[in-house]
């Protein structure tokens, strides 16, 4: 082939591979620099459909693909060079697949002759993210004897692969080679796109995949009816849902049937003031009255805190039902009875629809629970010191209606989960990594999930993965969305004084080898990428710096700073308090 009629077929599969994948709805891409993929990066970047971000690090470009993924339910394209580029998205990798967000990575490669010759940034790169890949397809280099139709249609498949059942990361990788710049030329004038002529005449894409989803039978779900009928204490359970649109049928579920309603923070249901929050009475799960539940009914997917489970641990139960939408097995307390794959709301208002023959009495005290609610409130007065819990609190109520919250591991989301209030009449939305619950990548995650949901978003997150994901500080200049950080700055990962090592070892290792103190100036990082940073000191100060944070239009840090010590004791002191409120009603 002449170099020029190299050129021109390395441009056509370019700009069909772009156009394919904007004719199937994936607009955004997420771009890192780089040579070899020249051709994919200017196909992209000439589109006048297509919406390019650009990340100089690949690691924040895919975790910005995942949060844009968590927002819409779509996947981004991500694009990089080849070599240790592609490994850098590895991290975001393994959080889609574990929590089912669709993903496209487009990998340029160098072509085969190259491979294994001590070529500069020459990689095995075919299927390098293993079996956290939902499907991976290497393609030869661009040639006019691989079929414009077969092109097409391979993007078709690997779209709908990655927004399959369950959804997840589809990887192309696409060897190049040079000359890599593009030249002009008209489609319909060559010989390659012939077989294609129809495709190029349309604006539709080459083949698509529609998935249709299934009503719950009439037999299974009145095998769940059956149980719940029969169930003398049961306990409803809402985890994360892939589409919390009709969660509103499972609350409905739960008050036909007069069962309690336990909803996780992931479940975007935890803050509203139409639900109790359980979180606090299964602190002391071995209360008489509270020990008795003898069928769960659990809709969606995992929990944030694993209180369920040291609950199941008391508890004598004749079945554990498990309802959700994706074939992956969950069952760590390995207690499940009852497995079935099916859309959660759908099946919930299917049981409304075949009916509960008889509403239970109740049989947990969650009355009582407006008096922790109470309690939470009087523990945090406006002129307290700001605690993490605290922050927790005052946050779950001030973020705006139209805004978004996305939650860091390690403690900020288990705060949320536990102390956030349940006074919201709207249903925030709320994202979190908890697919492999890392730490990396957690503000591109919260950017890339403002940009999804069009409309700004708080991110609650802890120094530590703060630190860690500290360069993508950088994408808040060219956001739409303004990111309005929290940052819990206790010096160090404070979730290790919650664990067992933290009494065991001495002090100096438990310092250096688990807390690990980083003595870092979070104002001064926030002035290195122009970043407002303000630092309050009480509750009403922090109440007063957020809103003015909220109300001000622009990204910006408000650092809430604690000890570590002294975080330990006031969770301990402040659990053990409403313990002993739930206690004095029950016992």
């Amino acid at each position: 082939m002449k170099l020029s009629d190299s050129r021109t077929i390395t441009t056509l599969w370019s700009d069909f591979i772009i156009e394919e994948l904007v004719r199937s709805g994936i607009t955004m891409f997420c771009i890192s620099p780089g040579s070899r993929s020249t051709p994919l990066t200017t196909a992209a970047a000439r589109h006048p459909e297509a919406s390019c971000s650009i990340f100089p690090d690949e690691r924040a470009a895919a975790f910005f693909a995942l949060g844009y993924a968590r927002a819409t339910g779509k996947a981004a394209a991500l694009v990089c060079t080849s070599g240790t580029a592609a490994a850098n998205y590895y991290p975001a990798v393994v959080e889609a697949a574990m929590d089912r967000q669709p993903m496209l990575l487009l990998t340029a490669d160098r072509p085969h002759e190259l491979r294994e010759t001590g070529a500069n940034q020459t990689i095995h790169q075919e299927g390098m993210f293993g079996r956290y890949t939902r499907w991976a397809f290497q393609f030869p280099e661009p040639s006019p004897d691989y079929p414009a139709a077969s092109l097409l249609s391979t993007i078709d498949h690997a779209i709908a692969r990655s927004q399959d059942t369950p959804a997840g990361p589809v990887h192309l990788n696409i060897p190049f080679r040079e000359p890599l710049d593009p030249v002009v030329v008209a489609p319909e004038a060559h010989p390659w796109t012939g077989p294609v002529t129809s495709w190029l005449a349309a604006t539709g894409p080459f083949s698509r995949k529609i998935r249709t989803v299934q009503e719950p039978s009439p037999d299974t779900v009145a095998t769940v009816t059956r149980i719940l009928d029969k169930a003398h204490r049961p306990l409803l359970v809402v985890g994360r849902l892939e589409t919390p649109e009709g969660a509103e049928a499972i609350i409905s579920l739960a008050r036909h049937c007069n069962a309690p309603l336990y909803a996780d923070i992931s479940s975007t249901l935890r803050l509203q003031n139409s639900l109790k929050p359980l979180q606090h009475l299964l602190l002391a799960p071995d209360t008489p009255g509270i020990d008795g539940c003898d069928v769960i009914v659990h809709f969606g997917g995992a929990l944030v805190s694993r209180s369920v489970e040291r609950a199941l641990e008391k508890w004598t139960l004749q079945d554990y039902v498990l309802i959700k939408s994706y074939p992956d097995r969950y069952d760590p307390s390995h207690r499940v009875t009852l497995e079935i794959d099916a859309n959660p709301a759908m099946f919930a208002r299917a049981m409304l629809e075949q009916g509960i023959s008889t509403p239970k009495e109740s049989w947990l005290q969650t009355e009582l629970l407006a008096e922790t609610e109470t309690e939470l409130d009087r523990w945090f007065a406006p002129e307290d010191t700001v605690s993490e819990p605290s922050a927790a609190r005052l946050i779950s109520t001030l973020v705006s209606p139209d805004h978004g919250l996305f939650l860091a591991n390690s403690m900020p989301v288990r705060d949320m989960d536990l102390y956030g209030a349940a006074v919201r009449q709207d249903r925030l939305p709320i994202a979190m990594n908890r697919g492999a619950s890392g730490i990396d990548g957690i503000i591109a995650t919260a950017a890339g999930f403002s940009e999804g949901l069009q409309r700004p978003v708080t991110l609650v997150i802890g120094d530590i993965s703060f630190l860690h994901d500290l360069n993508s500080l950088a994408l808040l200049r060219r956001r739409s969305h303004p990111l309005h950080i929290v940052v819990v700055n206790n010096n160090g990962g404070g979730i290790f004084s919650f664990l067992p090592i933290a009494a065991s070892a001495e002090e100096e290792l438990f310092e250096t080898c688990f807390a690990t103190p980083q003595e870092y100036d979070i104002p001064t990082a926030a002035a290195t990428f122009g970043i407002p940073c303000t630092t309050p000191a009480t509750n009403d100060e922090l109440r007063r710096a957020y809103l003015t944070l909220r109300e001000s239009g622009q990204s910006g840090i408000v650092q809430v700073v604690t000890a570590r010590r002294e975080n330990w004791v006031q969770h301990r002191e402040l659990n053990e308090r409403l313990q002993d409120i739930i206690r004095k009603h029950i016992c």
